[in-house]
């Protein structure tokens, strides 16, 4: 049951995996004894976004998969074929979203291009190492960003480099605020797999919490956070008056918030069509496909190939983004 200033919404619980709190509550233990038996995580995040932490219901853990995981962890060849192949999947949907830009505006040729040869560089690339796909993941995003004040086309938001802690100016809240929803979701769907969250392929989990929901989000960020904000953006769905200022920095307030909030739910939900698939996948089903494909490559089922927005798909969400009017 949901509790609000409009009344009670009751909710199935058996339709609910995962709850996300911005705002101060309550919580005894019989709650999360409930939560605990239907397999339902509760992260907190404070009135500005920030994750705090989360409830992680009880979940049995298979040994064999958690042994290959830290094995291909620790093998340098073997970690580098998997972080290789999850950068080249970021690298694909950056490109992707870019392309999807350049033919409204026809004004990010060279961004595409520096990108693409920052690529061939990286793939010509002899030393099989983490540090220089870091340093090649670094000059790809700066591109990127880069990039975005020719795609924003709102005049009262302006973007000139990505800032975090804090955020400077709106867009960057925006981001920050939709990448931490995403990583919360994708943490969710790593909690109820076999994974361990402690090993990640590209980025260290040093002084933070897990970081395989790092490596994974960076392959659906473009696609699904950047063009959500651009679309809010440009589409003035979103203006000034739903943000504020706090030490130095600029967040969502709390109608601000719930916008983004209710997007990305609705649009989590949506579907798309995709190269190789017979059905129609939700973004939510193609995260837990990419925690899969991990997984089945740690049974030496599959070689793992991480998720790429392709031509087949950018004409499908072509079609989405004229539904949601991006």
């Amino acid at each position: 049951m949901l509790i609000h200033k409009l009344g009670k919404n009751y909710i199935p619980i058996k339709q609910v995996n995962l709850i996300n709190v911005f705002s101060n509550i309550t919580l005894n233990k019989n709650t999360l004894g409930i939560f605990n038996n239907y397999g339902i995580t509760v992260n907190f995040f404070n009135y500005y976004g920030n994750y705090i932490g989360s409830f992680v219901p009880k979940n049995p853990r298979y040994g064999k998969v958690i042994l290959e995981q830290v094995l291909h962890y620790k093998d340098d060849i073997k970690r580098y074929e998997i972080a290789k192949e999850m950068f080249l999947s970021n690298a694909h949907n950056t490109l992707s979203v870019l392309k999807y830009y350049n033919k409204k505006y026809n004004n990010l040729i060279n961004n595409i291009d520096n990108i693409e040869k920052l690529i061939n560089q990286f793939n010509i690339m002899d030393e099989n190492k983490i540090d220089k796909l870091l340093i090649s993941e670094a000059r790809i995003k700066q591109e990127y960003y880069n990039s975005f004040s020719k795609i924003i086309r709102n005049n009262n938001f302006n973007f000139s480099v990505r800032s975090k802690n804090p955020p400077k100016d709106e867009v960057n809240a925006m981001l920050s605020f939709g990448y931490a929803i995403l990583y919360s979701i994708i943490e969710n769907a790593i909690y109820r797999s076999s994974l361990d969250i402690s090993f990640p392929f590209i980025h260290s989990n040093i002084r933070r919490k897990g970081g395989l929901q790092f490596d994974i989000a960076d392959i659906f960020k473009p696609v699904l956070i950047d063009r959500l904000v651009f679309r809010l953006i440009n589409k003035r769905q979103i203006n000034r008056d739903h943000f504020t200022e706090h030490k130095c920095g600029v967040y969502l307030n709390k109608i601000g918030s719930q916008i983004l909030i209710e997007e990305i739910e609705s649009l989590m939900r949506s579907t798309i069509s995709v190269y190789g698939s017979k059905n129609k996948l939700s973004y939510n089903q193609l995260i837990s496909k990419e925690i899969h494909k991990l997984t089945n490559n740690f049974k030496n089922k599959e070689n793992y190939k991480g998720f790429r927005m392709g031509w087949w798909d950018v004409y499908n969400c072509c079609i989405w983004c004229r539904r949601w009017k991006m």
